[in-house]
């Protein structure tokens, strides 16, 4: 009989080695002898594995190659941050491919990515591509609009995705065959009308980009805003439309009839194209007088320089910007310190705050298909929750809840400030709890 010894920690390159030891002495021939060590690490110190005896006899092992497919918008909308997620499950694939080379294991991984470029329709195109080539398991797609405009395809043809960023309730759906990494809208939502409500606002412009996201959030914030006994005016913009100065003069009237005060606040929720309404709003007298809010999809370098224009971030700075992002990790958890430096060394850039979740969602899919044993979307499925709530990445617990979204649903409060060497930075201030409601600052918003 085969014997196995295995010493574990709770960290995912733990995980990962338990899965990988389970399925290296079922492929091809029988080992006489699989002996598995890891090394716990101490805190502080990045989690280290040390493979020390791996003996097989009889049959050679056979060659498994298994495929993940990445359905992720680079251009588009997303073609400033999408190529960072795509970058992020690309580096996962690596790391994983590396550790399955050093346990001597026959498994390995590649990928194919599909450019979603960031519609709907783009999706629809997009994800058959990958089925056609029999692909199973997918991360992606990026968008909510995206997500729900494939959830029939994939339910259908049994293939699983893992979207790192959809969060809008419209993909929110309970026995589908989409899982999504970061905590739902319905958290969001209730997140951002509170921090307002908490920080004195009382009347609240929301401009919303017009798709199911935009629209999904926004109703969310607004339910929650009046409940708390605020008034909303509620706008949507075509965010195709190269020119929103029409827009944000729309949001201007809006604020000059409830009073351009300390009681008055602005949300925008919208992608890249964001850019365009700051860059107009801050030259509008009214709009630069109340305070502003922000979505998780702005919290991105692309509204920072270099990426952006210095007036743009002052701006930020002057309407004292709070937003909500899903909570990451903190900086000193070796897990995080680890991710940012490797995807720096490969990447040469900083990873953006959903590069995090593509990291995490392509570790979950591959790690579910090790356990499963087999390349079997149906099986995958059934396999893929027990899997997330056993793994424990660089964002955080996995655990899932009964739609298959993440039930754990903290959100960073953050805000845009300029550093002492004169960089600027998202700065967070705050957390929120969303299965509590409950709002703690780190420091005075003002």
């Amino acid at each position: 009989m085969a014997s196995k010894t295995v010493v574990t920690a709770i960290v995912a390159v733990v995980v990962v080695l338990i899965a990988v030891s389970g399925i290296v002495f079922m492929m091809g021939g029988q080992p006489q002898t699989v002996t598995v060590t890891t090394t716990v690490f101490q805190a502080g110190e990045a989690p280290t594995a040390t493979i020390t005896t791996t003996v097989f006899t009889g049959a050679a092992v056979e060659q498994k190659e298994y495929t993940i497919g990445l359905a992720i918008a680079v251009s588009g909308g997303y073609a400033v941050d999408g190529p960072r997620r795509r970058n992020a499950a690309i580096l996962a694939i690596e790391e994983m491919n590396e550790l399955l080379e050093r346990s001597g294991s026959p498994i390995r991984f590649k990928w194919i990515h599909e450019d979603t470029k960031s519609t709907a329709e783009g999706a629809i195109a997009a994800v058959p591509k990958l089925a056609a080539a029999g692909v199973q398991i997918i991360v992606g797609p990026l968008a909510t609009s995206e997500t729900k405009a494939v959830l029939d395809f994939l339910n259908s043809r049994k293939i699983v995705a893992i979207s790192p960023s959809s969060t809008g309730t419209a993909a929110r759906v309970k026995d589908d065959f989409v899982f999504r990494m970061p905590p739902p809208d319905v958290y969001q939502a209730p997140a951002i009308a509170r921090i307002a409500w908490e920080v004195g606002v009382r009347n609240l412009v929301i401009l919303a980009r017009n798709d199911d996201y935009g629209k999904g959030l926004a109703d969310g914030v607004e339910e929650t805003f009046i409940q708390l006994g605020g008034k909303v005016t509620k706008l949507l913009y075509d965010y195709t439309q190269p020119d929103l100065s029409a827009d944000v003069e729309r949001a201007s009237a809006a604020v000059a009839n409830y009073g351009a005060n300390e009681q008055t606040g602005v949300l925008v929720i919208g992608f890249d194209e964001t850019v365009k309404i700051y860059d107009r709003a801050r030259l509008d007298p009214v709009l630069s007088e109340v305070r502003w809010f922000g979505n998780d999809a702005v919290k991105r370098p692309t509204f920072l320089p270099p990426e952006s224009k210095e007036e743009i971030a002052e701006f930020q700075r002057k309407v004292r910007i709070l937003g909500t992002a899903p909570a990451v990790g903190p900086e000193d958890n070796p897990l995080v310190k680890s991710f940012v430096e490797r995807y720096k060394e490969r990447f040469g850039e900083e990873p953006s705050l959903y590069s995090y979740y593509a990291y995490d969602a392509a570790m979950v899919a591959m790690l579910t298909v090790l356990a499963a044993g087999e390349y079997n979307g149906e099986t995958f499925k059934e396999l893929l929750p027990w899997v997330a709530m056993h793994y424990y990445g660089v964002t955080g617990w996995k655990l899932l809840d009964e739609y298959g979204d993440s039930a754990a649903p903290l959100y960073d409060i953050w805000t845009v400030v300029k550093q002492p060497d004169g960089t600027w930075a998202f700065k967070v201030v705050g957390l929120y709890d969303g299965a509590t409601g409950s709002i703690k600052f780190y420091e005075e918003v003002g």
